[in-house]
């Protein structure tokens, strides 16, 4: 015969999960204060556009956005989302760039990410934990490589009817290696996006992202949009 919790351990428990938030926050918190001030530090660089990645999984999703960054111009891109699991999503991204720098030429990239939701937003800690990693090629002057491994952190606001707001932040570290570039081949870079995701209808939401370069190849500050569908009957 099973007897309930005692009310030690109901308080034991209940302490337990009280002392999780503030570690989450503060950890949080040392990510985006350590990443703002690195990428204070960048240069320009003819590819930088943002994640676009709000700190949830979606069944399936076509993001189309388009980006600007200083002397790396003006680009655009599609992202192809589709969940294959509970917890794990895959992405692909493709895109152009047309750089302001002087004499630097058109820039085709190619990406894929793997995602994996670590925590959902609870009465306990309220917030949206996601991690990413993947890679992605650019082809233009140079050959670049980028190796990015990132959480997404943040938390969805239903409003009203089926419209929703989810701001969050996504800060990554990268390796990024360079063919023909420069000086070093290789470095250690950060970015970190500052984002939200305004869910207008059950199919349609739009994403706007200020996001930060923190390494030589990939440091120039820009802002991003896009236009968000997902097929009728796939969202959860």
């Amino acid at each position: 015969m099973q007897g309930s919790d005692s009310p030690r351990m109901t308080e034991g428990r209940a302490g337990r999960r009280n002392r999780r938030l503030p570690r989450f926050v503060a950890a949080a918190a040392a990510i985006a204060v350590a990443v703002c001030l690195a990428a204070s530090d960048g240069q320009a660089q003819a590819w930088a556009y943002p994640s676009f990645q709000p700190p949830t999984l979606t069944p399936r999703e076509f993001n189309f956005g388009i980006a600007d960054a200083g002397n790396a111009g003006t680009s655009i891109l599609f992202q192809w989302r589709e969940g294959f699991a509970p917890r794990s999503q895959f992405s692909l991204d493709i895109g152009v760039g047309d750089p302001d720098a002087r004499g630097a030429d058109n820039v085709l990239f190619l990406g894929g990410q793997y995602a994996y939701q670590i925590a959902k937003a609870s009465a306990d800690v309220p917030l949206d934990f996601l991690l990413t990693a993947g890679a992605g090629f650019a082809f233009g002057n140079n050959t670049t490589l980028r190796v990015p491994v990132g959480v997404s952190i943040g938390h969805r606001f239903p409003l009203d009817g089926t419209v929703a707001l989810t701001p969050y932040v996504h800060p990554r570290m990268s390796l990024d290696f360079c063919g023909g570039c420069n000086g070093d081949e290789s470095q250690i870079g950060i970015s970190f996006d500052v984002g939200a995701n305004l869910e207008l209808t059950r199919v349609l939401a739009i994403r706007g992202t200020a996001f930060f370069g923190g390494s030589d190849r990939f440091g120039e500050d820009g802002l991003g949009i896009s236009l968000v569908w997902t097929p009728p009957g796939l969202r959860r």
